[in-house]
């Protein structure tokens, strides 16, 4: 038996993760408890070690940089999570919107906005020629994709390093920026419970759906949800010679499909309007998939950089994600008054952080969350890509 064929199967990895994650997530301390991100952090712990007994015993193998589970995967597994979370949160979707919808747009400008003048500001004050790198914080500590596509397209016209150092900001931000959305949705669900119980707060906080009839799972609905959402995502929006172009990404485009197909609910034979427990079922499967994968493949990389160069840009990534967070709250608890439910979801989609998603749907019960990342996560895309682009030329 070759351990090497054994350990470096991506399956196997991936499924351990998520077994040794779940065994973590159980464990509660004071009322706090990982869930199913536990598979995030697992999969981390694999991701470094694995990839130093590679480096020892096979030096050669493509697996050595940690990237264990392919693009591929790792986009079935996050698309299949959308797509339900987005189905089981579009029946309020709205209404919401229309009570609410300008609060969701300032919310994603503030967040973002907040995490682009904390990284300028450690930009101006820093010494050193470190910008490339910190611009590469702040789109990992905000974990957004489009953004270090962005990113990246920028560096691309500077030195030949450039690209790397932004990679380099990304990587090792990324995982306290996932970490710290979810221990705000950890704590502030733990502060809602003091004050009252769970199904009160939802109950309060979440207009009761119109009751209609629900069907059985259906893999054709669903996998039309998915076409049309991956379609919508490579849409490009000209924003002028300055800006270029702007487009959803295959999540945000799922997201947007989700919830319109689902508040539509029936299209001639496809039926959107799935029950709830299977839809469940199918978010699970997903999240738990997507989680270990993070952690699989950023794991190493992040843990790495931190121990050598990375003390420097970690602190930076960490604190720009933190800011970006409370700041994030103050406006939309003290100034918008939004709903806690919607706040939390708001705020996960403003740091368009589908982990901290997760893990509020989790820790709150509720999909209903969904609707205040769905409303937030496509302003939030634009303003990232806006506020990287700008940084850049600054």
């Amino acid at each position: 038996m070759n351990v090497v064929e054994i350990i470096s199967n991506p399956l196997l990895l991936m499924f351990s993760s998520i077994f040794l994650g779940h065994l973590i997530g159980r464990i509660d301390y004071k009322n706090i408890k990982l869930g199913s991100s536990g598979g995030l952090f697992i999969g981390i712990i694999i991701s470094y070690l694995v990839t130093i007994y590679l480096q020892k015993e096979a030096p050669n193998s493509s697996l050595i940089k940690g990237a264990f589970i392919t693009t591929e995967l790792f986009r079935l597994s996050l698309i299949g999570f959308i797509a339900s979370v987005g189905l089981l949160a579009s029946k309020n979707i709205m209404s919401i919107i229309k009570n609410k919808g300008y609060s969701f747009i300032v919310l994603a400008f503030v967040i973002t906005f907040t995490g682009s003048l904390s990284t300028w500001g450690f930009i101006s004050f820093l010494i050193g020629n470190l910008k490339v790198s910190i611009i590469g914080t702040y789109v990992g500590a905000l974990t957004s994709s489009p953004g270090l596509a962005t990113a990246l397209e920028s560096a691309r016209g500077l030195d030949g390093s450039s690209e790397a150092m932004v990679g380099l900001g990304y990587s090792i931000s990324y995982i306290p920026g996932v970490i710290a959305v979810i221990l705000f949705v950890q704590l502030l669900a733990k502060r809602n419970k003091a004050k009252g119980t769970k199904e009160n707060i939802i109950q309060d906080e979440v207009p009761k759906s119109v009751e209609t009839k629900e069907c059985n799972f259906c893999v054709t609905s669903f996998a039309f949800v998915c076409i049309v959402g991956i379609l919508i995502g490579k849409i490009n929006i000209y924003l002028g010679s300055y800006l270029g172009n702007f487009s959803l990404g295959a999540t945000g485009g799922v997201l947007i499909s989700a919830l319109i197909l689902g508040n539509i609910k029936r299209i001639g034979f496809l039926n959107f309007n799935m029950l709830n427990k299977q839809l469940f079922v199918a978010r699970d499967i997903s999240l738990n998939m997507f989680l270990s994968i993070v952690g699989l493949n950023y794991g190493y990389n992040a843990l790495n950089l931190i121990k050598t160069t990375g003390g420097q840009l970690l602190l930076i990534g960490t604190t720009t994600a933190v800011i970006s967070i409370l700041v994030g709250y103050l406006v939309g608890k003290k100034i918008l008054k939004l709903p806690n439910i919607y706040l939390i979801g708001g705020i996960c989609g403003g740091m368009t952080s589908t982990p901290g998603l997760a893990a509020s749907i989790e820790v709150l019960d509720s999909d209903e969350v969904t609707a205040g990342y769905g409303a937030t996560y496509p302003f939030s895309l634009f303003f990232m890509i806006l506020f990287t682009d700008i940084l850049f030329k600054l």
